[in-house]
């Protein structure tokens, strides 16, 4: 597909899968809806937990190091409250319909997301939880996301990527109360997976109406379709380095 093409495709996607599920999310989120509370505390929560893992991939030389730096006890908070948002998250990309989109048409989404333009939202997400070049990381996650999208497709039923997401929450739930110490790699994996949970709440809000920012319609659109993949390839990434896979 040109360039074209492919926005054209994922307008598409979005008119069949997101947008006839956008009342019924404002209905069920009523009153964040109006007021925005519970989506920004769940964004602005993700991407403080990712600047902080994001610290740590960033300046820690050894397993010791983010000990060194930090409580546990502030370590075990941030966990926790990656393990909240990327429910949150998780949940909010299925009632909209986006995970259905990227479940069952994978391979298409994997197609061409490299090729475009992600919304300057999530380079402003990037940007505050601590990125030094935003441009350059955001197309770093767009191959990320169309390796893992391509791995989904080939799930029986393009189930995989729905079964990553659950498996992300199970790896983190209850891992806030684990008194042993954690490799570096595995708050790396943590951290991708905040980024990916805040790229997608972002995104979401912004369809839904709860982030007003001065954007273009596509923004709302297929370009948000593109941004949820990308945060699902941040967050299904995450999980190997948890695993130390």
């Amino acid at each position: 597909m040109t360039e074209t093409e492919y926005r054209e495709f994922l307008g598409f996607l979005f008119e069949r899968y997101v947008r006839p599920q956008l009342a019924r999310v404002r209905s069920r989120h009523h009153h964040h809806v109006m007021d925005g509370d519970d989506f920004a505390y769940q964004l602005d929560r993700a991407v403080s937990s990712a600047r902080i893992f994001r610290f740590i991939e960033s300046h820690s030389g050894d397993d010791d190091d983010p000990y060194n730096t930090f409580t546990k006890e502030r370590l075990s908070r941030a966990v926790a409250e990656t393990s909240y948002s990327l429910h949150f998250s998780n949940r909010l990309i299925q009632e909209a319909g986006f995970l259905d989109a990227c479940e069952f048409h994978a391979r298409e989404i994997a197609d061409g997301i490299t090729s475009v333009r992600l919304p300057d939202v999530d380079i402003e997400v990037l940007r505050e939880i601590g990125s030094l070049n935003p441009e350059l990381e955001m197309r770093g996650l767009a191959y990320r996301a169309k390796a893992f999208l391509e791995q989904g497709a080939q799930s029986p039923g393009s189930r995989g990527l729905r079964q990553q997401l659950q498996r992300a929450e199970e790896e983190l739930k209850g891992a806030d109360e684990d008194t042993a110490k954690k490799p570096r790699r595995w708050f790396k994996g943590v951290g991708q997976i905040a980024q990916g949970a805040a790229l997608s709440i972002a995104d979401v809000a912004l369809v839904v109406g709860t982030l007003h920012l001065p954007v273009s319609p596509e923004t709302k659109t297929w370009g948000a379709l593109a941004s949820v993949a990308t945060g699902i390839g941040a967050i299904c990434s995450g999980i190997g380095d948890l695993r130390n896979e």
